[in-house]
Order: C-alpha cells, then sequence, then structure tokens
C-alpha cells in the first residue's frame, strides 16, 4: 500500500513529506495506522547530524502510539484493532538481556541507526523503488508503519493517543531515571539540568519518590514555570559555575542527593557533578552528538568525593514494564500527560514543531494523524 510519510534525506535539510510504498509485514510483523508521533529531541539530532545513521533516506520518529490494522502469521498476544505504544528499542525475547526481563538492555538495540527491519529487510520504497529505512525498527512520521512484535506494547483503549505516545519514550526516559537507576528516597534532594521532555519528568518522578527537594535548571524562564507546576521546589537561571554555586546555596554547601543531566553533557556534567553532595549520584539522560568522545571530570575529584555518574536509556528499566505502570499512574492522577503537550502539530509541519522545539517554545510537540 501507499503511506505518507516524512523523509530523511540530508544532513541539515527538512525532512520532506513524500508518498511511499509499505509492504505488507512479515510473519512476525504487525501493520500499525500511526495515530500520534511526538518530536523528541533524539530525531532531532539525527536531521541535524549529531547522530548518524547508516543510511538515507529514512523515516524517522519513534515515540509513537497506533492501531494495529494487519497482523503477521506468527503474531502473538497482538490483534487487530488493537492500541500499541511503539518502543525504540525492540525487545527480542532471545537474547541474555530479555530473558531477564531488560529488554531495554536487548542485544538488538545498537542495530536501532542501521534502517532494516529486525529481519535485516525492508518494508519501506520511495517513488523510485529505492529502500527506506525505519528510524528504531519503526519509522513512525508516517501515515503506517511495519513493525516487528518485539517493538509494540498493547494498552488500554481508553487511553488517548496523543498521551499514549508520550509514554514512548520521553515519559519513562525522565520518569525511570529517577525511580528504577538513581532510586530516588523519600526526603531526598534532586537537581534536574534541561528542563525539556526528560528533564521534565524527572521532575515528575522526583515528586513521585517523594524527594523534598526539587531544583529545575534551565535557561529558558518559561520552563521554570513549568517545572514548577509539575513539581519542582526550586527554579535556577544559571549554567556552568553559576549554577554549581546557586545550588550549592540551595542547599546549604552541602549539594544534592542526586543530579540529572538532561540535556548536553559535555557541558552541564561537570557543573551538575559539582552540585552533588559527596556520595551522591549524576545521571545523564541526554544524548550527546557522537563526535563527542570524552566529558572532563578530574579523577582525584571523583575518586574523593566519591561520587557515582551513570548513564541511564528508557530510563533503566523494560518498557514492558513502565509502559503500563505509568499509565495506571495517569489513571489515578498520580501522573500529569496532558501537560506535557504544549502544541500539536501535523504530519506535513514536523519541520515546524523542531523550529518551535529549538525555540524553546514547547515542552512537548506531537504530530496528530488521527
Amino acid at each position: 500500500m501507499e503511506s505518507l510519510a516524512a523523509l530523511f534525506r540530508e544532513v541539515g535539510a527538512p525532512v520532506s513529506i513524500e508518498r511511499i510504498t509499505l509492504d505488507p509485514p512479515g510473519p512476525t510483523e504487525v501493520l500499525v495506522r500511526v495515530a500520534a508521533v511526538g518530536l523528541c529531541r533524539t530525531d532531532y539530532h539525527v536531521m541535524r547530524g549529531e547522530r548518524r545513521v547508516a543510511m538515507r533516506p529514512m523515516v524517522l520518529g519513534h515515540e509513537a502510539a497506533g492501531v494495529v490494522e494487519e497482523i503477521g502469521t506468527a503474531v502473538g498476544g497482538i490483534k487487530t484493532g488493537d492500541h500499541v505504544v511503539l518502543t525504540f528499542i525492540p525487545g527480542c525475547g532471545n537474547c541474555r538481556w530479555c530473558r531477564q526481563g531488560l529488554h531495554h538492555f536487548c542485544a538488538e538495540g545498537p542495530r536501532i541507526t542501521q534502517g532494516p527491519q529486525l529481519d535485516g529487510t525492508y518494508r519501506r520504497r520511495d517513488r523510485e523503488g529505492v529502500a527506506v529505512g525505519a528510524f528504531c525498527m519503526i519509522g513512525a512520521f508516517a501515515e503506517r508503519a511495519v513493525v516487528d512484535q518485539a517493538s509494540v506494547v498493547v494498552i488500554d483503549s481508553d487511553i488517548p493517543f496523543d498521551l499514549a505516545s508520550l509514554v514512548a519514550c520521553g515519559v519513562p526516559a525522565g520518569v525511570g531515571a529517577v525511580r528504577y537507576r538513581a532510586r530516588v528516597k523519600p526526603g531526598e534532594s534532586v537537581l534536574v539540568v534541561g528542563c525539556g521532555g526528560d528533564g521534565m519528568n524527572v521532575v515528575q518522578g522526583a515528586r513521585l519518590c517523594g524527594a523534598s527537594k526539587i531544583i529545575a535548571a534551565d535557561i529558558v524562564p518559561a520552563k521554570l514555570d513549568w517545572a514548577r507546576e509539575f513539581g519542582a521546589t526550586h527554579g535556577v537561571n544559571a549554567q556552568g559555575e553559576a549554577l554549581t554555586r546557586a545550588v550549592l546555596k540551595l542547599t546549604d554547601g552541602i549539594g544534592v542527593n542526586h543530579a540529572f543531566v538532561c540535556i548536553d553533557p559535555p557541558s552541564t556534567l561537570l557543573p551538575a557533578f559539582r552540585a552533588t553532595a559527596k556520595g551522591g549520584n549524576v545521571v545523564v539522560t541526554a544524548l550527546t552528538p557522537d563526535t563527542v568522545t570524552e566529558i572532563r571530570i578530574p579523577p582525584l575529584e571523583l575518586l574523593l568525593t566519591q561520587k557515582a555518574i551513570m548513564g541511564a536509556v528508557y530510563g533503566f528499566a523494560s518498557p514492558r514494564l513502565q509502559i503500563p505502570e505509568l499509565l495506571a499512574l495517569y489513571r489515578k492522577g498520580a501522573l500529569k500527560l496532558r501537560e506535557l503537550i504544549t502544541r500539536t502539530y501535523r504530519l506535513d509541519e514536523i519541520n515546524r514543531g523542531y523550529a518551535d522545539l529549538e525555540a524553546g517554545k514547547n515542552l512537548r510537540g506531537v504530530v496528530v494523524l488521527d
């Protein structure tokens, strides 16, 4: 069948809306009518050449929800009509990590920038018949997508698609980093550097865990205002050494128990590290351009302060575990989802949406197709 899709063809250029040919799903795959896709900064990194992919053209988009329209002959636990969230790291079910329930460590994860399906073949072709890749094995910036069942989580049908799309990436990345990576305890203090999609959900996660002091740091004043609505107790408009000084002043010179680096680690990690108390944790959730190969932390300072620096992808927990949990928290009124969406866009407005993101206008933009 044919499908409209946003194709990434050239680094630094806007994505182009084109009609592509989409082949039927293979034995373990499903055809999904895409209903909503979050405008995550990860795709924007690809567009700008800050995260390289193995091929072009490629359909970007990975933070998505939709409806299953067709299933392959070997698909299990998924049926047509199911509402689903798509996961940007597949859970193959066979590797040592998946067998332990650690789907966020799936051995197939490193292939998500390559372009082919999980089985190594392609389902998309452009108007010239050239194979088109799918970012994260999803390619959600399209009317329809063929994805392997390993990338599908079935959800209840009463959850609005625009909200469901958010739990595909940004919400578990932030909330999960607090709950599962840092394991923040009631009464502890938290610093969140960068209050965008990931950072605002770190704020939510810290509130859910009972943190007593949640310090939001950003250079966009509106984001600090938003952060307070999501649970931040303090807002700091500072960066570099000024950020460290401001946080130490708010914590009587001790520093926070946990710092989360949610934007530009090369410039924010050291100030966040120095704003963290002895024995505390520094968690990196933000992507760094793949041309950056090192971040400087004085080794003696690391040793003597006994702090831990750690990364968190997908909130350091299986999306198959987190997605149902997060939606349950939303149902209880404990998790904000609707409030995360600043505005919605059509498929042909993706470039405008990313311009708004770059300008600091959006907390989360969502492309709505349904």
